[in-house]
């Protein structure tokens, strides 16, 4: 009976390489940390502080932010919570309960660094100075790494992307914000060119980006301001004249 081959994926960390398709960077080290297990724990686990800290920029870059270089994995989680919209339901609405208990994850996320850092730096293949006879990290252990890893990138990356519905961020990504993609796509085309099919709001996206975020900071006012209004109107009445 043939064996099945191992494999090893990180559901998390592939949404974030997903969403930023053209970014070798993050693709690099996702593969790089799959390819790693579970015959080299070293660099797996080297691996899994770089994708925290890369996460952290990559929000923290998004929301208009320049980190500083010298900040290492607990500062750069520090400062990108800063910036995630903890606590808010799709429509919008903030309930203090999920936000108390979101914070609290966000909490045991330090605990998750910690415990990743000293590993790397004591087992990790880029830990410094290591015996060349030194016992390898077991491999268990490195899946376990991974796991965790894996589950504060979702956490920290799924919060950025589900907070930045209100508001386009400060660099966009297409597939971001559906419903505005929908309205232009309702409105325009399809359209085909050389036998190529094209979408009105992709189209839109990639030849002037300028024109779809001037587009979408308009369909996002005006999407507030009719939810505003509904809000002030008395509920089953009529708003006076």
């Amino acid at each position: 009976m043939a064996v099945e081959a191992y494999t090893f994926q990180l559901s998390a960390c592939r949404e974030l390489m997903e969403s930023h398709p053209e970014s070798l960077v993050i693709r690099q080290q996702v593969e790089a940390l799959e390819d790693a297990m579970p015959d080299k724990p070293g660099i797996a686990v080297s691996f899994c502080l770089t994708l925290i800290e890369t996460t952290s920029k990559t929000i923290l870059v998004d929301r208009g932010q320049a980190p500083d270089g010298a900040w290492e994995a607990p500062k750069l989680i520090a400062e990108t919570t800063k910036f995630l919209h903890l606590g808010i339901h799709g429509d919008g609405h903030t309930d203090p309960t999920l936000k108390n208990g979101a914070e609290k994850l966000l909490r045991g996320v330090n605990s998750i660094i910690d415990g990743v850092m000293e590993i790397r730096n004591a087992h990790g293949a880029a830990a410094h100075g290591s015996d060349a006879y030194a016992p390898m990290l077991d491999a268990r252990y490195a899946e376990i790494l991974a796991r965790a890893t894996d589950a504060v990138v979702g956490l920290l990356f799924k919060t950025h992307l589900n907070g930045s519905g209100k508001a386009p961020l400060a660099r966009l990504r297409y597939g971001d914000h559906n419903d505005f993609d929908e309205w232009i796509d309702n409105d325009f085309g399809p359209f085909e060119v050389l036998e190529t099919p094209l979408v009105a709001s992709e189209a839109l996206f990639r030849t002037d980006n300028n024109a779809y975020r001037t587009a979408l900071v308009a369909f996002k006012q005006e999407q507030d301001g009719a939810r505003e209004q509904q809000e002030e109107q008395p509920d089953g009445g009529e708003a006076e004249v």
